[in-house]
This record gives C-alpha cells, sequence and structure tokens, in this order.
C-alpha cells in the first residue's frame, strides 16, 4: 500500500511538518549567506519548501507521493510563493531533463540542473524511509549531482539510539479538534528496520471514521552514512542536534551537515 495516500490530509491537518520548518530557521541562521537555490528531497506537504520560499530562495520540492505533493502545492498557491513540486524518488531523481510539475494547474515544466542548488535539504527523518543497503548512497549521489560547489547538503536521520526504545509502544500523535492519531512503534535489532503502525480517527458529525498505515524506516549507523557520502564524492562538514548543539553520541537525531568533496 502506498505510504500517505491516506495520511497526507490528516498529516497536514495536525501540523506534523512544523519540525521540518523549525529546523529550516536554524539552518539559515547557520549557514554564512542566505541560500540562492534550495532543493527540499522528500518535500511532503511542503513545510520546509516553503519556508526556504518565505526567506527569499528560489525553491523546488521533490516528493513521490502525489497526495503530499497535492497539499504542498495548493499551500504554496495559497501563499503566493513559486515553488514549483515535482513528482519523483530521491533515488533516481530526474537530473538534467525537463520534468512536468506534480500539480496540473502547472504548465511549466521544471529541469534539475547539476551543480546548480546552495542548499539541499531532506528532512525529518526522510531518509530513514529509505530503507534498501544502496538507497542512502544513491539519494545522496543524485543530492551531490545537483550540489553546487561551494553549497550544503542537510538531512536529518532517526538514530539507532532513538529506535532502541520502539519496543512495541503506543505513542499518542495528536488528540485535538477531532482528530485523534496513535502509532504502535516497533523495531527489530537484526534487521535494523524499525515499523510504525499510524492509526487514526477523525470526528465527523456524529460518526469517528478510522484509517491506518505502516510505515518502516530503517537505522543507518553513522558508519554508514559517512561510507555513502564519500561514495557520492561528499565530505561531512558538522552533526549537529536539531537544535543545532553539537551533537552527543548517543543521540536519538542526528543533522547531517556535508558539502562536496575538493576532489569531486
Amino acid at each position: 500500500m502506498e505510504i500517505y495516500r491516506d495520511y497526507a490530509a490528516i498529516y497536514a491537518a495536525i501540523g506534523q511538518g512544523a519540525f521540518a520548518e523549525a529546523l529550516v530557521g536554524r539552518i539559515l541562521a547557520a549557514l554564512p549567506t542566505p541560500p540562492r537555490r534550495a532543493l527540499d528531497l522528500a518535500c511532503g506537504t511542503g513545510a520546509a519548501a516553503l519556508a526556504l520560499a518565505r526567506a527569499g530562495a528560489e525553491v523546488v520540492g521533490v516528493d513521490r507521493s502525489p497526495a503530499m505533493l497535492d497539499i504542498a502545492y495548493a499551500r504554496a498557491r495559497d501563499h503566493r510563493l513559486p515553488v514549483p513540486f515535482i513528482k519523483a524518488d530521491i533515488r533516481h531523481l530526474p537530473i538534467g531533463r525537463a520534468v512536468r510539475q506534480a500539480a496540473e494547474a502547472a504548465v511549466s515544466p521544471v529541469t534539475l540542473h547539476p551543480a546548480s542548488f546552495d542548499l539541499i535539504t531532506g528532512l525529518y527523518d526522510s531518509l530513514n524511509y529509505l530503507t534498501g543497503d544502496r538507497d542512502l548512497e544513491l539519494a545522496l549521489t543524485g543530492a551531490a549531482r545537483l550540489l553546487a560547489p561551494s553549497g550544503r547538503l542537510i538531512f536529518d536521520l532517526n538514530t539507532e539510539h532513538e529506535f532502541a526504545v520502539w519496543d512495541d509502544s503506543d505513542q499518542v500523535v495528536h488528540d485535538d479538534g477531532g482528530i485523534l492519531v496513535y502509532n504502535r512503534l516497533s523495531y527489530d535489532h537484526s534487521t535494523r528496520l524499525a515499523h510504525g503502525r499510524i492509526v487514526w480517527f477523525v470526528r465527523d458529525r456524529e460518526r469517528w471514521w478510522r484509517g491506518e498505515e505502516t510505515h518502516r524506516e530503517r537505522a543507518w549507523h553513522d558508519a554508514e552514512v559517512l561510507d555513502a557520502l564519500g561514495a557520492a564524492g561528499l565530505t561531512l562538514v558538522a552533526r549537529h542536534t536539531p537544535r543545532w548543539e553539537a551533537a552527543p553520541p548517543d543521540a536519538p537525531r542526528l543533522v547531517y551537515e556535508a558539502t562536496r568533496s575538493s576532489t569531486a
């Protein structure tokens, strides 16, 4: 079953993009110069992409979920922000060729030109959803091709320290305004795969409507991340916490900041 097909509207309604939007604020405050062009990978409902656009960047958002992209496009339109969104798998980015925008009303194609983005982001554990052995390397290699020589690639990952507490527990994500969302969490140490069974109830007049999706994430070891960065021609600049502080060894989430290697 395609994830986020049914959950996209709930995700948007309960404001789950707030994490990415807040992180964009910290990223922009830390960069020496504001980005001129930015690419948001796995952009979802557009929270990070629109925050970058509001800061003055020319932004493109990429995601593979049509339902999430529909919401992102509507939000950009409502806020009069000229952000194009394209449907693509971030492991196989359509580099160098014109691609139709995800929204039917948008007729201008978008081209992702090599070495044309000052900032590339992949936020809110989006890259944990890459679970195949070469998936992270493929995504980072595509990003590296699109990154300008002095640009920054910034992405965050849930670490195994976070997933270790996903021990068949229930987590209430939201309970307000006629929407109840909870997540049944589990983690398999042998495969390093985490599962979140998201269940939601929405009240409509006198009835409650139920929906459910199961999401899967992979715990990427730090050494694997460094190997994937190196294979992509990228160099690690720093690891941060989401509050942009130095990351401790047992951080539940790491924000990786990388740039193109001088030999790339």
